[in-house]
């Protein structure tokens, strides 16, 4: 065939074999197989229209072949694809509906599709009549309502050529492109949001392709003269085009399309119904599509690029199309428009100083910053510099509709936080929701920091002066040839002389040209304090003194001459460097920002532009550190830290590698005490945490763990790896051996500076407790634990939480408390185990763990599980989703989330090595609570596919049975005329898993496991399948209410259904956070 792929695509043996004699009487065998599957069970919503219909159907066979191919075919609204297995993403066909012509029953249980050009034929499995109908039935009904949804469109339209022509605009671009692998070419068409490939003009204009790309999806990147990558989460698309101007083109109409697809004009077009607002406040461009929500300002592109650079003290951007779920309200841009905001902004610009849409960044940067942050053209109020006045007539405007005259006070001076007077009405906005002016309420919300607290503080005059001892400037900081001389600072410019009688100038230096100033180590060149100045220039000034009254008042004035006044609070503490550099935030490395930093230590303090507040990082809990692209003339470290990730540039100046050094230094020190490791979150050393994380997945039934020895080497050498750098070192089943982990962990905690429990006299009163009644040794035990530094009490309480573990499967590893306090007492009080006092009160920490800790052990239920690991996640509650604690059995690929008042850790003790509990969103919870809101009967039966575990050993298939579910018990029912149940099992003994191991093929993706266990040894597993994922909720929502009743019998069930509503508060994000990191301490 001259179409298959060779490499990345592939064709069937049957077919590949036939294609070349049949290629012009087969028709739907040139189909070319895109090699992608899922790793799990597709989705059909992976497609924008919803599926109407699927199942596995016989397609037409080669000409002269009598075995037909079995295919997995989805139909929806608009097209009919057939793929190679239900797992695949990207179809071997796709028939465009409005193409299809009729749909024909034929003989042997077959069915033919047909279009303008070609009959593509279909036979039903196992020679099932019924499915066959089924199909027919679907397919002509949906290409009978596209045809009714196209006949009332050109009724509504008196211009049919006008209304091709609208639908023709859809595709941006279309023509032939080389694709990796392939030898001839295929014809690519770009429309609305996604790519379609065709093997050539002729099959498009017949509306049959090969398959679709949803760019919702994708990424596009350039990696050649002529060739460009699709990228998509389920694989990648190699193209060539014809020439490197082909290629551009091709790549910004694809990237357009990414943007297209997840973009919605619902908010442009409502915002652009105001004539004004089609163009851009700034420059005038037309169809602007950002916005300024609290300067009241739609903007274009590029305008938006700079007022995003102000910083959201400015100026707050949103996009019209992107961030849709942002824009609550738009009456506000409705009600001013830019016309009219622009009589304040822009009421005195200058001809010469005017945008147009063709001017360049430093002309946008200029005018933009004149115009907002300067107010160099607004229109001044009358009572400017009135501020008591001001607020007084903001309180008055805001109790009307009159947004311009409040806009115009606050950027005029008005303090939009300011007291109005009123005790019961304290705030402006208090006061405009009284009166009900919500517009109002909307621009004083937006601006709540901006107006007075956005005007640059004045700096108050700095000036010192005194003798200092100093180097010769050099590109380093060098020692020799120390000269005393008369320092002076004043109005920011720092110079030295000769002596104080000088009256000239031995040098000076602007504090705006200073990078960094670095405080030196006591004693460091020869003196008992320094400190060196980094000039931009790339030159480093040494001074020092042997007073550290001098010195320390000396830094003291040039940092706060060397920071802006915003940001003193990076020199109001023990800095080691402070200074400027360049950075980016996230993954962009375009357009670095510049913000000021301090270091000190393990802390890194920031003020990043356009914030008005000063940041703080531990680096000690850094998720990630990095240096990226370092070369001789240049280079960057990233740190990631909660999530963010922060992009830190410099050179080959000395500057930026002392703040490179003294980052890395800060991250912590694994030969250190505790409080100078690399910590979690927790405050947990990562060395304790990784191998406790370990050992909870890998070793908690390991006979003897934590008795048998490892081998000494590889323990050795893990730990080598672990106290250089413990972030980097990934500790995975098969290569790490769980006693080699243990040993790390007890050598680690063994030889840790101070110990856990911070040196051998504070560990004296834990080994002495005198009191023989056990309350009054826990009493004592806690006040222990309270007097140890942070980092010691958090670590003792991961270890003795993890012990308390291990020994809850002492049946099967044989490490009770004792033997575990065997262990681990002379390990945590590093003593040399001949006094067994050590042991005994590892012991008695262990047995009285939650009364010592405070925990609630077992009785955390999922509910409580699931608010502390949302909260530890640091996800604020938002409107959307809904979340469930997850018991997942990976062996029998099913998951079950746990009723809200089920015992997690009881639950997560009792687990076995393919279990575990997850913690995500319950993608099914929000309509199975709309279904049980409109129940009137707690009960449900329908026809369902029925199999069980005695099927795994035959043929495994799936036969219909009656379901009935009621508030007794679920039954099975052979035929529908049955009058004894085939199989029953009572309610409070069922467990509904969702999912169906895929080896027994079961004949829909809509399926759920049924454990039924009304007697120790009597365990059954039952396999339901539904023919839909509405049925299937329905059937979910009737269990889940039925075991609501059933789990509550001393409530009301209004007050428990309530209840349980409550519980299923959402959240914005999307989140996997597993049980075995996190530590109840």
């Amino acid at each position: 065939m001259q179409n298959c792929f060779h490499s990345q695509f592939s064709v069937d043996e049957a077919e590949y074999e036939d294609i070349e004699e049949n290629r012009r009487t087969s028709v739907d065998e040139d189909s070319i197989y895109l090699g992608c599957t899922l790793s799990q069970s597709f989705n059909p919503d992976f497609h924008h229209s919803p599926v109407i219909k699927m199942g596995w159907l016989h397609k037409t066979p080669p000409q002269g072949t009598l075995v037909f191919q079995k295919r997995w075919v989805m139909l929806d609204a608009q097209y009919l694809r057939y793929f190679q297995n239900e797992k695949e993403v990207y179809s071997k066909r796709i028939i465009a509906i409005l193409s299809v012509t009729k749909v024909l029953n034929v003989g042997g249980q077959k069915f033919e599709v047909v279009t303008r050009n070609r009959t593509f034929l279909f036979r039903a499995e196992n020679n099932s009549k019924s499915v066959r109908e089924e199909w027919v039935s679907v397919l002509k009904e949906t290409i009978q309502q596209h045809c009714n949804s196209m006949e009332k469109s050109l009724m509504n339209s008196s211009d049919t050529r006008g209304q091709r022509a609208s639908r023709v605009s859809l595709i941006s671009k279309q023509g032939y492109l080389e694709m990796s692998g392939l030898r001839s070419k295929l014809y690519v068409v770009i429309c609305a949001d996604s790519v379609f490939l065709y093997r050539n003009a002729e099959e498009h204009s017949q509306g049959v392709g090969i398959t679709s790309i949803e760019m919702n999806l994708g990424t596009v990147k350039g990696t050649d003269k002529r060739s460009f990558n699709l990228t998509t989460i389920y694989r990648t698309f190699s193209f060539v085009a014809e020439s490197e101007q082909q290629r551009e083109q091709w790549v910004e109409v694809l990237q357009a399309c990414v943007s297209h697809s997840l973009s919605s004009n619902a908010v442009a077009q409502k915002i652009w119904s105001e004539e004004a607002n089609q163009r851009c406040a700034d420059c005038g461009a037309p169809h602007p599509d950002w916005a300024s929500v609290n300067l009241c300002v739609v903007l274009c592109k590029c305008c938006a690029g700079v007022h995003r650079g102000l910083g959201q003290s400015v100026s707050k951007v949103r996009s019209l199309k992107m961030d849709e779920n942002a824009w609550t309200e738009n009456q506000l841009f409705l009600l001013l428009g830019n016309d009219k905001v622009n009589l304040f902004w822009a009421a005195n610009i200058p001809p010469s100083e005017m945008l147009c849409p063709s001017s360049d960044s430093e002309e946008r940067q200029r005018f933009v910053t004149a115009k907002y942050c300067q107010g160099k053209y607004r229109c001044y109020h009358a009572l400017f510099g009135q501020q008591e006045a001001l607020n007084k007539a903001l309180c008055n405007t805001i109790q009307t509709g009159d947004v311009l005259e409040t806009l115009s006070l606050v950027f005029c001076g008005a303090d939009v936080n300011c007291y109005t007077g009123d005790p019961e009405l304290p705030s402006p906005v208090s006061v405009a929701q009284h009166y009900g002016q919500t517009l109002q309420v909307e621009f004083l919300t937006h601006n709540h920091n901006t107006g007075r607290s956005n005007e640059t503080k004045a700096a108050l005059p700095i000036s010192h002066t005194g003798y200092l001892f100093k180097t010769a400037s050099s590109t380093r900081a060098v020692t020799e040839h120390f000269s005393r001389r008369w320092c002076s600072l004043n109005q920011g410019n720092f110079s030295y002389y000769e002596s104080e009688k000088s009256s000239s100038q031995s040098g000076q230096m602007k504090m705006s040209d200073v990078l960094c100033l670095v405080v030196n180590p006591q004693g460091k060149h020869g003196y008992g304090h320094s400190f060196e100045l980094y000039h931009d220039s790339g030159r480093v000034y040494l001074f020092g003194e042997d007073s550290p009254d001098t010195v320390r008042e000396w830094i003291k004035v040039i940092g706060k001459a060397l920071v802006p006044p915003v940001a003193e609070d990076l020199v109001g503490w023990s800095f080691e460097r402070v200074g400027r550099l360049r950075y980016t935030v996230g993954q962009s490395f375009h357009c670095p920002c510049l913000g000021w930093f301090s270091l000190g230590g393990s802390r890194l303090l920031l003020l990043l532009h356009g914030e008005d507040q000063v940041d703080n990082i531990d680096l000690r809990k850094l998720q990630e550190l990095f240096t990226q692209g370092y070369s001789e003339t240049s280079g960057a470290v990233v740190l990631v830290d909660r999530g963010r990730r922060l992009r830190l540039e410099g050179d080959r100046r000395p500057d930026y590698q002392g703040w490179l050094s003294g980052i890395q230094q800060g991250l912590g020190r694994g030969d250190g005490p505790l409080d100078q490791q690399q910590l979690t979150e927790t405050e947990v050393p990562v060395i304790v945490d990784r191998c406790i994380s370990y050992i909870t997945q890998h070793g908690l039934k390991s006979e003897g763990i934590y008795r048998r020895c490892g081998v000494n080497s590889k323990i050795a050498a893990l730990l080598l790896s672990l106290r250089h750098d413990a972030r980097q070192v990934r500790l995975s089943e098969g290569v790490c051996q769980v006693d080699n982990v243990a040993n790390v962990l007890k050598r680690f905690l063994r030889e840790v500076g101070e110990g856990v429990f911070n040196g051998h006299q504070a560990s004296l009163p834990w080994l002495h407790t005198t009191s023989d009644e056990r309350r009054e040794r826990v009493s004592q035990y806690k006040a222990l634990l309270h007097s140890l530094p942070p980092v010691n009490r958090a670590t003792l309480g991961a270890v003795i939480n993890h012990l308390y573990c291990v020994q809850c499967f002492a049946d099967e590893n044989q490490m009770n408390m004792h033997n575990l306090a065997i262990v681990f007492g002379p390990t945590l009080f590093q003593t040399d185990g001949t006094d067994n006092s050590a042991g005994q009160v590892v012991e008695e920490l262990i047995q009285n763990y939650q009364d010592i800790f405070n925990v609630s052990g077992s009785a955390v239920s999922a509910e409580e599980l699931v608010c502390e690991v949302l909260r530890r996640g640091n996800i604020p509650p938002q409107q959307g989703d809904y979340w469930s604690c997850f018991l997942v059995n990976d062996n029998q690929e099913m998951e079950r989330p746990l009723h809200y008042q089920e015992r997690a850790l009881a639950i997560y003790f009792s687990l076995g090595k393919d279990c575990h509990l997850v913690v995500k969103r319950n993608c099914y919870m929000e309509a199975m609570l709309i279904y049980i809101a409109a129940m009137v009967d707690v009960s449900r039966n329908s026809m369902i596919k029925f199999s069980d575990e005695k099927g795994q050993r035959g043929k495994r298939t799936f036969s219909r049975r009656l379901c009935v579910l009621d508030g007794t018990s679920l039954r099975l029912y052979k035929e529908v005329k049955s009058t004894q149940p085939e199989r029953e099992c009572q309610v409070h003994a069922l467990k509904v898993y969702y999912g169906i191991k895929k080896r027994l093929q079961p004949p829909s993706c809509w399926g759920m496991t049924v454990v039924c266990e009304q007697a120790e040894r009597d365990k059954q597993q039952w396999y339901l399948c539904c023919e839909s994922k509405n049925e299937l909720i329905k059937w979910l929502a009737t269990f889940m209410n039925l075991q609501v009743v059933s789990f509550c019998v001393t409530e009301t069930y209004s007050t428990f259904l309530s209840s349980l509503f409550d519980f299923f508060f959402s959240f914005s994000f999307f989140i996997y956070i597993a049980l075995t990191h996190t530590h109840y301490t």
